[in-house]
């Protein structure tokens, strides 16, 4: 991660020490501010216990929990036996058992309807599962870290999300901070992946603070230097 930000390099230096953990990490921020790249830093650089089937070449499974719906939620995540459902034709194994050792990341976890909530929180707090139609429970070997860009808090005083699954998923917390905030990171961002010269990028990196607030962040960046370097111009959408 590009970044010479103070909070932003503590945080990575967090992250690196949580890596040698198994409690649940929540990773908070905008769209676009590497929210993803903490979660491969912690995975990177795990360090499993002696008791876990863990290794350092295990899987890290990303889940983008919109994409769940609530009818097949547990069917995707925790696997289902032949025979379960209509459809079922055979044995399929789960998300949680595909990152098994390693790492399953949940990505944007404010979206998660409240609805099925309580269908995860029974996995991360027992750390055990059951597939669809098995009457035998499993165990869970993988890492959870969630990420959001809502304000989780808030959602929970809303009655949008579990207070009980919120305690659970916040054992540890890391924050990302925007890109807007971030001028030199914004400027070590194009030097380092356009190849511009510093004095030069820190100047388009402070035209372009001018003309958006860069909601985007890092996306919203690619899709500028993409613009500019093509035709020339500065255009935002």
């Amino acid at each position: 991660m590009l970044t010479e930000d103070p909070h932003m390099l503590e945080q990575i230096r967090f992250a690196q020490v949580l890596a040698s953990q198994d409690s649940p990490v929540l990773i908070m921020g905008e769209s676009g501010t590497g929210k993803e790249h903490f979660a491969e830093l912690l995975h990177g650089n795990r360090c499993p216990s002696s008791s876990q089937e863990a290794t350092r070449g295990s899987n890290f499974v990303p889940v983008n929990v919109t994409t769940l719906s609530e009818d097949l939620f547990e069917a995707l995540l925790y696997g289902h036996k032949q025979g379960a459902f209509t459809g079922a034709t055979r044995d399929t194994t789960g998300l949680v058992q595909q990152a098994a050792g390693g790492t399953l990341f949940l990505d944007e976890i404010g979206e998660l309807k409240l609805t099925i909530q309580p269908k995860l929180l029974r996995f991360v707090q027992h750390r055990q599962f059951r597939k669809v139609g098995a009457s035998k429970l499993s165990k869970a070997t993988c890492r959870i870290v969630c990420s959001t860009n809502c304000d989780l808090k808030e959602m929970v005083k809303a009655g949008e999300f579990r207070l009980d699954l919120y305690h659970r998923l916040t054992i540890f917390i890391i924050r990302t901070t925007p890109l807007r905030e971030r001028p030199n990171d914004l400027a070590l961002y194009i030097h380092k992946t356009h190849d511009i010269e510093p004095t030069k990028a820190k100047e388009m990196a402070t035209k372009i603070l001018k003309l958006t607030p860069l909601d985007g962040n890092y996306r919203e960046v690619q899709g500028i230097m993409a613009r500019y370097e093509l035709l020339g111009e500065y255009i935002i959408y």
